[in-house]
């Protein structure tokens, strides 16, 4: 995660990966868009969910993205879009 090393002792590390084409076979044009929407929308609800639960969340979106499919072992086609960091709150 380019340098951010407090990432590796976090208890769960949730990533969200899309599929673009997946969602472009039923948008079209437009599935970027909506790719975009639904990532960020799980990730809120996944940020909102840990605060409820009185847990810590970050959102994270620095990373080797490369490096991340590799350890992810995500297949062709598939992107890494964002990483959250959950555990205790500070």
């Amino acid at each position: 995660a380019l340098g951010q090393g407090w990432l590796q002792s976090a208890p769960a590390l949730v990533a969200i990966v899309v599929d673009p084409a997946r969602t472009a076979l039923r948008y079209g044009a437009v599935a970027d868009r909506f790719v975009a929407m639904e990532a960020g929308a799980a990730a809120q609800n996944l940020l909102l969910q840990a605060l409820a639960l009185g847990l810590g969340a970050t959102l994270v979106g620095a990373f080797d993205a490369a490096a991340a499919a590799r350890e992810l072992a995500l297949r062709a086609g598939e992107q890494l879009l964002a990483l959250i960091a959950v555990g205790q709150a500070a």
